[in-house]
């Protein structure tokens, strides 16, 4: 039917995991991002064209990429936002925020987000935080 966008696209984990080395080796080239961090605007015909190019046949087109990448990165400033807070936790061996009960049942009424990331892995938090947290900057000499 003309005029309705394709579907959702349901990700399965290697196209995750070619997703966010691209995104990583974008970042770290340092071609596609501006100095605050953010991508410039061609970034998701680039990914496109990669994505069709070893999954010709996932139908992916950029708006899931778009939505993929705004997920990963809404999660990730939840997570850094638990992280940062007193008695939360980043437990590396588990790939997820750990925190006493009491802290979580505290947090859970006062942020709305914060239910993403309980009792959740997520093993892309390292790859999520080079891509959307930008470095501090170098001091001026």
């Amino acid at each position: 039917m003309a005029g309705r966008p394709p579907s959702r696209h349901n990700w399965v984990q290697v196209e995750e995991i070619l997703l966010i080395s691209v995104l990583k080796s974008m970042v770290e080239s340092r071609l596609w991002t501006t100095g605050s961090g953010h991508f410039r605007p061609s970034y998701l015909r680039y990914l496109k064209r990669i994505m069709d190019s070893d999954f010709p046949d996932a139908g992916i087109e950029e708006w899931h990429i778009e939505a993929k990448v705004k997920q990963w990165r809404r999660t990730c400033f939840i997570i850094v936002g638990l992280i940062d807070r007193p008695r939360f936790e980043w437990d590396a061996s588990q790939n997820m925020v750990v925190a006493e009960d009491d802290v979580w049942t505290a947090i859970l009424q006062v942020n709305r987000q914060a239910p993403v990331a309980r009792d959740v892995q997520f093993p892309l938090f390292d790859d999520w935080r080079v891509c959307f947290i930008p470095p501090p900057e170098e001091p001026e000499e």
